[in-house]
């Protein structure tokens, strides 16, 4: 029963000491904190596309299909009671050789798509990514205008909030091992949706009867930071490949680069903060606009786009790894934070080249070049971030017989970041900036493409650190009986581990034996102070 009691009895003084450590943290100690973005969400859904097409009137039929794509576009996500709407269409884009003059043309088709996901801890200000990726997609001819698609793609879903995390700071009566690290704090974490509208004339290039295929993508050129206000500049870069007569069934190529600005609320930024900025193609839409007043047609391009925003202030701070009451019995309670470092954005360009040699038959003419589904991942190893994946290239040319051929080949690409400190790397997106080829031999072309890699490289560490320490008043340590007590120490023992096992301060044991360095180099003896 005494036991009991004086366990009892002891619980009772460890709390009175957490509740009183945290009156004297609050009115004499500064609460220290750091913020990090936290994923409350992350996760990914398939969703399917069948389509059912049959080509309009003025279509052509078809003889040969040349390459069908699945493009999912998102139009709205929707957080609202703890469920995530993503809505959007997938828009499937069938490129065929027709059968009479045996030309190009395309016939597309698109179909509505949303998806649910279930978001716990929803926060008030949440921060959402929206990924797709074309999975596959399988087409069949049931006749030569009646076609039957079956698709897939993955979307994927992040959600993020802001955390913040507790930094212990210990009472003046506590001995403390610290160590310094180098702290981001994430000071602002938005994000915005707007739309972009231009009407776009083809210039002198021929008129546009009908698109062949599309694509836009976007970049970041430079963003600057005021006090709650992020000013950005960027650029759209539009690529068509149209139909400029239906009749000879002659293509051309429409290459245009579209700037413009924005002006975002942040709250958090300022002129010191580091930002990491990204910006993705949400949807986009094409429109033919026939002005009977003008000679050439003008192209509508509408983009919904979306930024998001993570703004750093990087600064040090003083962790405390382990810590002990030389009065009283004491016992530390331990944590595992990770901590991010240094965070640096990226914006990269890389430049690959290859080679793709033709099986079957030599090329005459090279229609359009382009490039998909380029992939990228992050790793680290001792020549620094590399940063690899794969590059699809797309090509649609006329071979010998000018007879239009599609051709695709796969390259893998490696991309080095030198960096002494970061490790770690985040990847925004990687987009085409430019492609260009020569027709080295009648079946070899040599490609050059040029690769904007963006997103930020930063160090991430984990440390165990104290989150509280119990001193126990009612279990004093007794005092030594001898007046002077001496410690024959070995090389490699920490001054720190001595002082605690003997319940002295760290700064007298080092004063007392002349010592400079925690770790001793050498085996010595040691004089052990008592307070």
């Amino acid at each position: 029963r005494d036991d009991v009691e004086s366990r009892g009895l002891g619980d009772v003084y460890k709390r009175q000491i957490k509740h009183k450590g945290e009156k004297n943290m609050e009115f004499n100690q500064e609460n220290r904190s750091f913020c990090t973005p936290s994923a409350v969400l992350d996760t990914v859904a398939e969703q399917l596309a069948d389509v059912d097409l049959t080509l309009p009137d003025y279509c052509p039929d078809i003889e040969k299909i040349l390459k069908c794509t699945l493009t999912p576009k998102i139009q709205s996500r929707t957080l609202s009671g703890g469920q995530l709407q993503i809505d959007g269409f997938c828009t499937v884009n069938v490129m065929y050789v027709e059968s009479i003059k045996k030309s190009v043309r395309c016939c597309e088709q698109s179909v509505n798509f949303s998806q649910n996901f279930s978001v716990k801890d929803a926060p008030d200000n949440p921060v959402i990514i929206t990924k797709t990726k074309p999975e596959y997609i399988n087409c069949r001819a049931l006749s030569p205008r009646r076609l039957v698609m079956h698709g897939a793609f993955s979307l994927y879903a992040k959600v993020f909030s802001k955390t913040q995390t507790s930094i212990f700071t210990p009472s003046d009566n506590v001995e403390t091992d610290r160590k310094t690290v180098t702290c981001a704090d994430l000071k602002s974490f938005c994000q915005e949706q707007f739309s972009v509208c231009e009407e776009i004339s083809v210039g002198e290039k021929p008129q546009i009867e009908s698109v062949l295929r599309s694509d836009v993508s976007v970049g970041v050129i430079d963003a600057k930071a005021v006090t709650g206000k992020l000013m950005l500049n960027g650029e759209l870069n539009l690529k068509l490949l149209y139909l400029s007569n239906a009749e000879s069934g002659e293509v051309e190529k429409l290459d245009y680069l579209l700037p413009f600005n924005k002006i975002l609320d942040c709250d958090g930024i300022d002129e010191n903060t580091i930002n990491c900025v990204s910006c993705d193609v949400m949807s986009y839409d094409i429109r033919l606009k026939n002005d009977m007043l003008s000679e050439k047609p003008s192209v509508i391009l509408e983009v919904k786009l979306c930024v998001t925003e993570e703004g750093y202030i990087t600064r040090e701070e003083e962790i405390v790894c382990d810590a002990y009451s030389t009065e009283f019995s004491s016992l530390p309670e331990f944590e595992q934070l990770k901590i991010t470092g240094e965070v640096v954005p990226i914006n990269e360009p890389h430049m690959e080249k290859m080679s793709v040699k033709i099986d079957d038959g030599k090329i005459s003419r090279i229609l359009d070049i382009f490039t998909e589904q380029i992939t990228a991942e992050a790793s680290h190893d001792d020549r620094g971030i590399v940063i690899g994946g794969k590059i699809n290239i797309c090509i649609l040319a006329l071979n010998g017989e000018d007879m239009p051929v599609f051709i695709e080949r796969s390259a893998d690409y490696e991309h080095i970041i030198p960096q002494t400190d970061c490790t770690c790397a985040k990847i925004f997106g990687t987009r085409t900036a430019s492609i260009s080829y020569r027709l080295a031999e009648d079946d070899v072309i040599e490609i050059r493409c040029e690769l904007k890699i963006c997103g930020a490289v930063f160090s991430e560490n984990r440390v165990n650190t104290v989150k509280n320490v119990n001193v126990f008043e009612d279990k004093p340590i007794p005092p030594e009986n001898c007046a002077l007590t001496l410690y024959f120490a070995d090389k490699g023992e920490k001054l720190w581990d001595i002082a605690k096992s003997h319940n002295t301060k760290l700064d007298l044991l080092l004063s007392e034996n002349s010592a400079e360095n925690q770790v001793l180099d050498a085996p010595k003896m040691l004089l052990i102070p008592r307070i």
